[in-house]
């Protein structure tokens, strides 16, 4: 059997599959409506060909990851300049900080278990994006969103083949966490203003 997780628009989960088992069937598993989405296995795209193949022969023997990602006007996009790649959240930086501070749980995917998997935090300098999480750096753009700079090496030519490898899934998971801060702002602005109520300057 086969360990399948998918991620899609709404959250993750997974399940055990034989591997004749086509990612169509799987999908359809999920339920998932994947005709409307953008759909990937282990980072790469499935074309209409590839969803009627089985595991076993999309050479996947333990383990794999599914996506299916309706896109997201708000959302984290990675701009590529040189020997750069910069991730650039739609979330200004103080307000993932605000995040971190009153809500820290919503910042991360757990398991079935309730390990976390999948975490999102702030930090000093650059930053950094793995397939275990993100920390946004010090730095913001002009609009004060958060990002994360990477380096690429300057004799690779294919960069989008690059920062794919660099950043993988870990995008997903994070517009995944991301979707959900607007609505958290909001719940988190009213708790500050019951705090605000509650303290008398005299």
């Amino acid at each position: 059997m086969v360990k399948v997780f998918i991620t899609t628009t709404a959250g993750r989960k997974s399940d055990l599959f034989d591997e004749e088992t086509t990612l169509r069937e799987i999908f359809d598993a999920f339920d998932v409506d994947y005709s409307v989405a953008t759909n990937c296995i282990d980072g790469a795209k499935i074309d209409p060909a590839g969803m009627d193949k089985s595991l076993r022969e999309w050479g996947v023997a333990k383990e794999c990851r599914l996506s299916s990602i309706v896109k997201i006007d708000n959302a984290a996009k990675v701009e590529i300049s040189g020997a750069s790649a910069v991730l650039v959240s739609d979330i200004a930086l103080e307000d993932w900080e605000k995040v971190k501070k009153y809500a820290p749980e919503a910042l991360k995917i757990v398991d079935e278990d309730g390990d976390t998997i999948f975490k999102v935090s702030t930090c000093n300098g650059g930053g950094s994006i793995n397939e275990y999480g993100v920390c946004w750096g010090s730095y913001t753009n002009e609009g004060g969103k958060a990002t994360v700079t990477v380096l690429l090496d300057e004799d690779v030519d294919d960069k989008l083949s690059a920062v794919k490898e660099i950043m993988g899934t870990a995008l997903l998971d994070l517009n995944d966490i991301e979707k959900d801060i607007p609505d958290l702002l909001k719940d988190i602005a009213d708790k500050e203003a019951e705090i605000e109520k509650l303290i008398v300057a005299k």
